[in-house]
């Protein structure tokens, strides 16, 4: 199994134990202030320094912030672009990594996909799921890639969990950017990290010049397009352009996106959770 190591900026607010700094008070190991023994607090954390010098002679016991778990969850776009060459298999690993590393560090652990329309084509509810990073890819081989996926979702929160999350959002991003800003904004309460899945196919020429058909598989629209030498550098262009636009939109509203180009490395997004949180 495939794992990574992920780190958030923000404290935690449930009262599970987990693997995460939060705000609620417990048995951890970071200090967090004095209480007076009478408000309730643990005799076991008596601090005598503190009580002899406390003016109204309080006994002072130390209080700790505990560790607590993060809910993680992945929504998948399963649109018509997605079925291009291996991104279905390419999704399906990084769910896998995800689901794993989430079991490993003990937090819950969710998925919502959405192919057509607005239900979810996949949901499982979060939890925590042992057997997910196995399941969950032999349960997407299995689910047809249609509709236009993310581009037209608009209640994702309805399958989200209220509490504050990290959420992974996977797509190949290609729809308007308006719709994206539109999508980040509605999951504003949430850590989203963007996961742009892209093939290196995907702006590289033809091998032969001429007319080519082109067809959209989301909208279903069709085109003749002439293709010739300059078409491969102007589909670079244009990917780095997207690319740039990504970066800025995505950074507004949180997180640089992580971008996965034909292979799915861990420890690349153990490394950008670390510098993030540098």
């Amino acid at each position: 199994m495939e794992e990574f190591h992920y780190r958030i900026p923000w404290r935690a607010t449930s009262a599970h134990p987990g693997h995460h700094r939060s705000r609620t008070e417990g048995g951890g190991f970071e200090f967090h202030g004095h209480a007076s023994l009478a408000t309730g607090a643990d005799p076991r954390h008596i601090d005598v320094r503190a009580s002899l010098s406390d003016p109204f002679g309080e006994y002072q016991v130390r209080r700790f912030h505990q560790t607590s778990i993060v809910p993680v969850q992945v929504i998948a776009d399963l649109s018509a672009s997605m079925v291009l060459g291996h991104k279905p298999e390419l999704l399906a690993r990084v769910t896998a990594a995800i689901a794993w590393s989430a079991y490993r560090t003990g937090d819950p652990f969710g998925f919502v996909g959405i192919a057509d329309g607005d239900t979810p084509a996949i949901h499982w509810p979060l939890r925590r799921h042992r057997s997910a990073a196995l399941t969950l890819p032999r349960r997407l081989s299995e689910q047809p890639f249609q509709g236009e996926g993310l581009a037209q979702s608009l209640s994702l929160n309805a399958w989200l969990d209220r509490r504050r999350s990290l959420v992974f959002l996977l797509s190949d991003f290609h729809f308007p950017l308006s719709r994206l800003q539109t999508l980040l904004q509605r999951l504003q309460p949430h850590d989203v990290v963007p996961l742009v899945l892209w093939l290196s196919q995907e702006w590289r020429p033809p091998a032969r010049w001429g007319w080519l058909p082109l067809h959209d598989p989301e909208t279903g629209a069709r085109r003749t397009t002439w293709f010739h030498p300059g078409t491969g550098s102007a589909l670079r262009l244009a990917f780095e352009r997207r690319r740039r636009q990504l970066t800025e939109l995505c950074r507004r509203y949180g997180r640089r996106p992580f971008f996965v180009v034909d292979s799915f490395r861990p420890e690349a997004l153990s490394r950008y959770f670390l510098e993030s949180c540098a």
